[in-house]
């Protein structure tokens, strides 16, 4: 059974005021550094200390939003956007600021919860908020399907400042407003077996206070079906890096492409030279079409079809990212 389920994501952002959360989303095409690293997250309360310095970057992730298609709002009824991350989707449904998840799907687990939709909540969400909500719907691990049934908890814990060291884009101090997510079931296999096993979900959602950008976040999952032998708990960290779409002067000026438009070989050029360990290029719909791990500063894009690209290139100091054009 897949891991590393990210099934409670996010789109689209907004400002958000001191100890509170406009929205639960993320900016779409923001990128995040996949981290690994011992995090303290016990710290609850007002005015607190968060300190996440000894984070390792080990890849990278863009979030992506789409409407549904017919399919999935037949499937998932309700259904508004659908978050994707790799090849994990999360469909949501947003009604007058009140948001909840109507399904997710990776590779090795769907869960639809068609009989009662998970509750996030309706924003904005203040410091204090704590709402318990039912779950309930089917799912189907292709080995095994059924039911599940349960609750999650939402609250918002905490807020004071959040310290992390250098990931990707370098060291962040600020200001953030905490939201922690708590979500159990049950899993039955009508109509021979019930209560066949539980899953439960911890999640950590850190908004910086300034701008509302989803600065750190985190999901731990233990599954345990003790019938199939599984017991299983993951953990899996992020942290924000750019916005493909909307970025940073400061990021973006640290790097150059040329020939730009480019017809075939694009050179990469950097304003403190370092190490090249990954050059990414993904298309605006967030799909990655090339890469190579190669220490270079070039990359064949004679293949790619004309229009306008978003190269990315991962250094030991940094993720760098810059748009160019393909004739």
């Amino acid at each position: 059974m897949k891991k590393k389920l990210l099934y409670l994501a996010c789109f689209a952002t907004s400002l958000t005021f001191a100890q509170s959360i406009a929205t639960f989303n993320s900016m779409n095409m923001s990128v995040y550094a996949n981290v690994d690293g011992t995090v303290d997250q016990s710290p609850t309360g007002a005015s607190t200390t968060w300190n996440f310095t000894s984070l390792t970057n080990t890849g990278t992730s863009i979030d992506s939003y789409a409407a549904p298609t017919s399919m999935e709002t037949t499937t998932f009824p309700g259904t508004t956007n659908v978050f994707s991350s790799g090849d994990n989707d999360i469909l949501l449904k947003s009604i007058a600021g009140e948001l909840s998840i109507t399904g997710a799907v990776t590779p090795d687990l769907e869960l639809n919860y068609i009989t009662d939709n998970a509750l996030i909540g309706a924003f904005p969400l203040s410091f204090g908020y704590n709402n318990s909500d039912p779950v309930a719907g089917t799912f189907n691990s292709g080995s095994a399907s059924g039911t599940f049934s349960g609750n999650i908890v939402k609250m918002v814990d905490g807020y004071g400042t959040l310290s992390m060291n250098v990931v990707g884009s370098g060291t962040y101090s600020g200001t953030v407003t905490r939201l922690k997510m708590l979500q159990t079931v049950t899993l039955d296999l009508p109509p021979f077996l019930n209560n066949a096993g539980t899953a439960t979900q911890t999640s950590y959602y850190y908004y910086d206070n300034s701008n509302g950008n989803l600065v750190f976040r985190s999901n731990t999952i233990n599954i345990n079906i003790p019938i199939a032998g599984i017991d299983d708990t993951t953990t899996v960290s992020e942290v924000y890096l750019v916005t493909l779409l909307g970025l940073e002067e400061n990021v973006y000026n640290e790097i150059s492409v040329v020939p730009n438009p480019v017809q075939s070989i694009l050179n990469v050029n950097l304003k403190t030279p370092t190490a090249i360990k990954s050059i990414v290029v993904f298309d605006l719909n967030g799909r990655q079409v090339l890469s190579t791990t190669n220490n270079t500063t070039a990359i064949d894009v004679s293949a790619l079809q004309a229009g306008m690209y978003i190269v990315q290139v991962q250094t030991d100091r940094a993720v760098l990212t810059k748009k160019f054009i393909k004739k």
